[in-house]
């Protein structure tokens, strides 16, 4: 693994550090869903990665019911944690039934079954470069988000978890100016013909056109607002993406490798908008505001248009770090820089009702966070 280059942070991206030590315990049962009494039944599941430069795991928590957590087993990746922030997002997704981790210590990616009998370790395989920090999964294919090296890298993975390299599949991210591109995400489209990849160094999102799993050459758009960071896609494939030092979010039509914008940094008047969410319906989207220890909410129109809703929709305690939304959008999972979990009950009205914060591992690093 090649020396890890220095990492200059603005001030609103300095909020998002925090490191914490870990001590590992043997897993224990934490599969799909087990019974319980009412608002105490076991429904699902919420994954947090450690980044342990000793050892990377998975902190599990049991989804009750009523939108809830508690804390049950920790369960190791087989690869290691870089022991910083990733200063990322999607370090941790799930496809279906397997969880995909980076391995930003040892510039590996993990796959991870999710079982009756808990999450059981598949595979552990090469990132295709330096500083793995985002992955992204669909239909078979797999790309990793090198930060270190600056580039995407394909694999292949089989229905049990399984992985192995996509041959020639390493694509190069633009570079616009000489300052380091320090890229946060890489997601597909939700048809899949594109790649899209924010750049929180020189202000760019990338787009690949991707045909046949491979994406082809990365064609830069400069960012609506200052810091692209996390982004989602709504239903109809518009991506919807945080700026971390404008504090606000845009909106972009995307075509294969064209990207429009429909909305320009509409600010949600809060510090250091990073991680980003949008429920299923794409109705609404949820900012992160690291430096202002809050969440913020805006509506997505049919044309992909936004509307900020509640500059302040939730409170969380010390900052959060990351964001992920229960599978049936009713609940809203928050993570904080102590390794702890925020919970919210997401209304029809899209509001947050919170609930309380409940305590996992202690860990070395931001970024990681899904649900099943």
């Amino acid at each position: 693994m090649s020396v890890h280059s220095a990492r200059i942070l603005t001030p609103a991206l300095a909020a998002v550090a925090a490191t914490s030590l870990l001590g590992l315990a043997p897993a224990n049962a934490a599969g799909p869903a087990s019974g319980g009494s009412a608002g105490n039944a076991i429904v699902g599941h919420v994954y947090e990665t450690t980044n342990s430069p000793d050892g990377n795991a998975i902190q599990v928590f049991d989804r009750l019911r009523d939108g809830r957590l508690q804390a049950a087993a920790r369960v190791a990746t087989g690869g290691r944690g870089l022991g910083s922030s990733l200063a990322s997002q999607n370090g941790l997704v799930r496809d279906g039934d397997l969880l995909f981790a980076v391995n930003a210590g040892d510039d590996t990616v993990s796959t991870l079954a999710i079982t009756d009998h808990g999450l059981v370790g598949r595979a552990v395989a090469p990132s295709g470069g330096d500083r793995p920090v985002s992955i992204t999964v669909r239909q078979g294919v797999v790309y990793v988000l090198n930060q270190d090296s600056e580039t995407i890298s394909g694999l292949r993975v089989s229905h049990d978890g399984q992985l192995r390299p996509l041959a020639h599949s390493t694509r190069s991210l633009s570079k616009p100016s000489a300052n380091p591109t320090a890229a946060a995400q890489v997601s597909f489209s939700p048809d899949g013909q594109t790649l899209a990849v924010t750049h929180k160094g020189d202000q760019t999102i990338d787009t690949f056109a991707v045909r046949s799993g491979y994406a082809g050459r990365a064609t830069a758009h400069r960012s609506s607002g200052t810091t692209p960071y996390g982004f989602a896609f709504d239903r109809l494939g518009h991506a919807i993406v945080s700026e971390a030092d404008a504090s606000a979010v845009s909106s972009y039509a995307v075509n294969g490798n064209q990207l429009r914008t429909i909305s320009a940094s509409v600010s949600d008047h809060q510090a250091a908008a990073c991680w980003l969410v949008v429920t299923s319906d794409g109705h609404y989207a949820y900012t992160v505001n690291a430096a202002s220890s809050s969440i913020s909410s805006y509506r997505i129109n049919a044309s992909g248009r936004l509307e900020l809703v509640a500059s302040v929709a939730g409170s969380t305690s010390g900052g959060g770090t990351d964001a992920a939304l229960s599978p049936d959008n009713k609940s809203l999972y928050v993570r904080l820089a102590n390794g702890a979990v925020a919970s919210y009950t997401v209304d029809e009205d899209g509001s947050l009702t919170p609930h309380q914060d409940t305590t996992g591992a202690a860990v070395s690093g931001t970024a990681g966070l899904a649900t099943n």
